[in-house]
């Protein structure tokens, strides 16, 4: 299938032909399928780390690249996390959108634990992105050094262009 250029001459009184209307159904599945770009992981298993500075969760897994017709994109994040090592941490999370970081010093998420699991999600639109490849990069830290973190099996991440 094919974009066709919609016939625009009509005249009063035309009668609209078999190849005008499947015309109009192969652009309306043109159209359909341009903002199609998904990238999704869930975790099979607890990632886990003790990092006070913005690091990726799993580079290899929580990082997403999809290719873009251009616009919007909207990303979304859920899972269980708990801290480790120490009595309290405030965690931050924040995604890298082609080597930038959407937040700011916090993150664009900021939450405080202050026993073994808490459960977190966002959902986060980015719009007016440029048309091609673009990575997203799920990135944590936390205040306490003494503590380490944990994200448990079963996290999704996913971004999709809408």
């Amino acid at each position: 299938m094919a974009w066709t250029t919609p016939k625009t001459d009509w005249t009063t009184g035309e009668l609209v032909a078999a190849e005008d209307m499947n015309a109009v159904g192969e652009n309306l599945a043109q159209l359909g399928s341009v903002r199609s770009a998904v990238g999704a992981y869930t975790t099979p298993e607890d990632i886990t780390a003790g990092v006070s500075e913005f690091t990726d969760i799993d580079s290899s897994n929580l990082s997403l690249t999809i290719t873009t017709a251009g616009g919007d994109v909207m990303i979304h994040f859920h899972g269980s996390v708990e801290r480790f090592g120490g009595q309290w941490t405030y965690m931050d999370i924040d995604l890298d959108v082609d080597g930038n970081r959407q937040g700011d010093d916090s993150g664009i998420l900021q939450f405080f634990i202050d026993h073994k699991e808490t459960t977190v999600s966002f959902t986060r639109l980015i719009q007016n992105l440029a048309a091609g490849s673009h990575t997203f990069k799920l990135q944590w830290k936390h205040d306490n050094r003494a503590v380490g973190s944990r994200l448990f099996a079963g996290a999704q991440f996913w971004v999709r262009e809408i």
